[in-house]
């Protein structure tokens, strides 16, 4: 006999003890894998058509515009979904002062150090390459230094941080407002339990899709209305449509996290959404402004459903293939970040670098890929894992001492405990929606 947790035993759940926690490899797997694409992605911008600007070379071809296009439908959708589930498991696990503190060391420290070290070396070699001349200390004293820390182009690819800090803040802000026992938290909590009922069918998941797209695409259109909604908030920051744009994902990690239950529908593995996910990545609906506003919005629905479909059967496959753990995904996890922060610049280093080589752009594309995945790799292995400083500015964690005795990344994909999975706290999530503690 199958019994659904109720809202009460739920929460009990969430708030186990550290013995009692569930390592979610799956999830965890996931961003990190998506992190390290991200350099496929940047990569890809140096031969795309609609990138002309990335660096100077001539060398271009459309499929590079349909790759990042399509890495950019799931990505940093996926990256959001996560930032939100994993700020409900540390706010059931830390006080509100002691999530600020791990959201400041995680977040707002590694986006300061790379903002003001590798962020600026980039936009210097793009002020050279652009006609700027000069050494560093003359483009900081120039218009165009100061331009970029006005209209908001210092954050490079770091934006996704940025829009995660105010959600985070709107999160414990409603976690410390709200009374442990509020009605409110209760009915949350009930709300996703029921949604994890509503969807757990084919079908149902299948019409759920449609709703999750049509919230989004109303999402997009009233943000769109807002008077100066595609201007700064602030010097420096972002739009309202920016920042609100992925707010949708966030919140539904919000709610997952609330309920296994939930949780357990969404990564239930559905025989057609790989070809759901296959057809979405082909042919990648986008809306533009040449479009009348009916077809603009009928564009905007399917870009959604696309991205909810991808995103989803990303999280569906990472849970059914990468839920044990181990020393791959644990060495993956660790360097995630590194691999974020750093990435982009060495991106652009490389891809100007090949600029003048007459190679087939598709050896270039490869070559500019793992040339600033190894480099990022050697820095990551060579200095942020050994040197307690690098660590802290640019992983936000001071555990050096304990990440030294965890297998590199020679010993954990090709020693001989690289089979072995991770002790498990708890084991993956069971049909009924309960989290077995196995």
């Amino acid at each position: 006999m199958i019994v659904n947790p109720s809202p009460k035993d739920m929460m009990q759940e969430t708030l186990a003890t550290p013995a009692q926690r569930k390592h979610y490899h799956d999830i965890d797997g996931a961003r990190s894998v998506l992190m390290f694409l991200s350099v496929a992605l940047h990569a890809g911008t140096v031969y795309a058509p609609a990138r002309p600007w990335i660096t100077g070379n001539s060398a271009r071809a459309d499929f590079f515009d349909w790759l990042i296009f399509g890495f950019h439908l799931f990505i940093t959708p996926t990256f959001f979904f996560v930032g939100g589930f994993f700020a409900v498991l540390l706010l059931t696990r830390r006080s509100a002062g002691d999530f600020i503190w791990n959201r400041f060391l995680r977040t707002a420290v590694p986006l300061i150090a790379i903002a003001l070290t590798f962020n600026m070396i980039e936009h210097y070699l793009r002020w050279g390459d652009a006609g700027g001349q000069g050494s560093p200390i003359d483009w900081i004293g120039s218009p165009a230094f100061a331009q970029i820390w006005a209209n908001g182009t210092w954050q490079l690819h770091l934006w996704f941080l940025v829009s995660l800090i105010p959600m985070f803040l709107l999160a414990v802000l409603v976690h410390s407002v709200l009374p442990k026992q509020s009605r409110i938290r209760t009915l949350a909590v009930e709300l996703a339990d029921r949604m994890g009922g509503w969807i757990s069918g084919s079908l149902a998941f299948a019409l759920a899709l449609l709703v999750l797209a049509s919230v989004n695409t109303a999402n997009y259109s009233a943000a769109a209305m807002v008077p100066g909604g595609y201007d700064l908030i602030f010097p420096g920051f972002q739009s309202l449509y920016k920042l609100t744009s992925e707010f949708p994902f966030f919140a539904m990690g919000v709610f997952a996290a609330l309920s296994p239950r939930l949780l357990a529908s969404l990564f239930e593995w559905r025989w057609w959404m790989p070809y759901a996910a296959a057809t979405a990545l082909l042919f990648q609906p986008y809306p533009n402004a040449e479009q009348s506003l009916g077809v603009s919005l009928a564009m905007l629905f399917a870009n959604q459903l696309a991205i909810w479909t991808l995103v989803l059967f990303i999280l569906q496959f990472f849970h059914r293939y990468f839920s044990r753990g181990g020393p791959r995904t644990r060495w993956l996890a660790d360097c995630a970040l590194s691999m974020y922060l750093f990435h982009h610049c060495f991106v652009y280093v490389f891809g100007q670098a090949f600029v003048g080589v007459e190679w087939p752009i598709a050896v270039e594309f490869v070559l500019v890929t793992l040339l600033a995945a190894g480099t990022v790799i050697a820095i990551h292995e060579l200095l942020v894992r050994r040197y307690a400083i690098l660590r802290l500015l640019f992983n936000g964690k001071t555990d050096v001492k304990q990440v030294r005795q965890q297998p590199g990344v020679v010993e954990a994909f090709f020693g001989p405990r690289n089979s072995r999975p991770e002790p498990a706290r708890a084991g993956p999530i069971a049909s009924t929606g309960k989290l077995s503690t196995r």
